[in-house]
């Protein structure tokens, strides 16, 4: 994948993630990590002659009205912000009408609120349930992001530096509930972080970006 000044990005990427394993990717910034993951998702187009699959279904040339009824299905997003919660809604509010609107169309509120609670006991999080947004921290707020996607129940899942900003304590909290997810639900997932230690504490597989291309850890 090229820039349009020419500037190849990623060359000769090839790169398979199994259901139930983690996969961390790390290396210096700019070096097309987040691109990668965009790619994946198909949140741009993918140019010849990549190809993208999500489990056994090829997506590279879909139209975003065709994939819109398989991102429901196949995809989890946890960006270094954690959630995007409304800071007018508590955590279990915003939860909540997640699971309603987006993750499991057409659930009931009782429904929903049943599976936000079962995740947050998994998460150990019932007592930020009833905070707003402004009144959590950094970790809780990315924890906040860890019950969404566990609510959304994806297949794959790309988690775009969690650790980002937090202290040692918070990072090795968030990315060990990512890995907790990761065993209980089979989802695979793509893990972006710049720590070689939690790479490598709680990945199955490690692998470099390095000018584009990926190297075996």
């Amino acid at each position: 994948m090229q820039e349009g000044d020419g500037r190849s990005v990623l060359e000769g990427i090839d790169v398979a993630i199994h259901p139930g394993e983690m996969v961390a990717i790390s290396g210096p910034s700019g070096v097309g990590k987040s691109v990668l993951g965009s790619l994946m998702l198909r949140l741009r187009s993918v140019p010849p002659p990549g190809r993208v699959f999500w489990g056994e279904q090829e997506v590279t040339n879909l139209s975003a009205r065709e994939l819109q009824p398989l991102r429901v299905r196949y995809q989890g997003l946890l960006q270094q912000t954690g959630a995007i919660l409304p800071p007018f809604l508590t955590v279990r509010q915003a939860l909540t009408e997640t699971v309603c609107q987006v993750c499991v169309p057409g659930a009931g509120v009782a429904e929903a609120r049943d599976r936000v609670e079962h995740v947050a006991d998994l998460l150990g999080i019932q007592k930020i349930l009833d905070r707003y947004p402004r009144f959590l921290s950094g970790g809780e707020q990315r924890k906040s992001g860890v019950a969404r996607l566990l609510l959304a129940d994806p297949v794959f899942a790309f988690v775009d530096e969690p650790d980002a900003g937090l202290d040692p304590v918070s990072q090795h909290e968030v990315i060990g509930e990512l890995r907790q997810a990761v065993e209980r639900t089979g989802v695979a997932m793509l893990l972006v972080t710049h720590s070689a230690v939690l790479a490598e504490h709680y990945a199955d597989r490690r692998i470099l970006l390095r000018e584009g291309q990926l190297h075996a850890a």
